[in-house]
């Protein structure tokens, strides 16, 4: 199970004041609300908390589809290198948050997932592209690399809405998608080999 969330910092909607103004009190708890208060660059740790929000919810999806997005409800902790926790009810993930450019790229995978065996990636789209179709091909292509494979060997497929990358011969991979702004990115659990 993965999730992952990207975050177009350059975008015009991520700026302060296109922001409503009880939107910190609505997505962070206390704790995330007080580092944003002592933090150097709020704007930045907004969006790089809410990336890891939006990954764990969806790797939670993938354990309960029935889960219910309250983002005050997913706490982040995060150490200086972006990398840390994310609790919710019921769950709790890993979670590393990664700048690419002008993204905020978040992962999510469960405490108890070995580590490696996980492809991702962000790319820039140009205006006008279908960040969807976008997203999805970048997953097809970059994971067919890592795989040996060819990317018209695969197939994104949605199970209960939650993406999947069905492989040649049966089986599939987990899989999660993003897209904002200018950016599009994925996160794929790679099978162990």
């Amino acid at each position: 199970m993965v999730g992952d969330d990207v975050v177009d910092l350059a975008d015009p909607e991520v700026r302060a004041d296109a922001l409503h103004p009880r939107f910190d009190a609505r997505v962070f708890a206390p704790a995330e609300r007080a580092a944003l208060a002592a933090s150097a660059d709020p704007g930045r740790l907004r969006w790089v908390l809410w990336a890891a929000k939006e990954a764990a919810y969806k790797l939670a999806r993938q354990r309960d589809p029935r889960v219910v997005f309250s983002p005050r409800r997913f706490g982040v902790s995060l150490g200086a290198r972006l990398s840390g926790r994310v609790l919710w009810p019921g769950g709790a993930a890993r979670v590393r948050v990664r700048r690419v450019g002008d993204a905020a790229h978040a992962t999510a995978r469960p405490l108890d997932a070995a580590r490696g065996g996980l492809a991702r990636g962000v790319a820039r789209i140009a205006p006008g592209d279908d960040p969807s179709r976008e997203a999805r091909e970048l997953a097809r292509c970059s994971v067919a690399r890592r795989l040996g494979l060819d990317p018209r060997e695969l197939r994104v497929v949605r199970r209960v809405r939650i993406p999947r990358l069905e492989l040649p011969g049966g089986g599939s991979l987990a899989l999660s998608l993003s897209h904002h702004g200018a950016f599009v990115s994925f996160a794929c659990e790679l099978p162990l080999r």
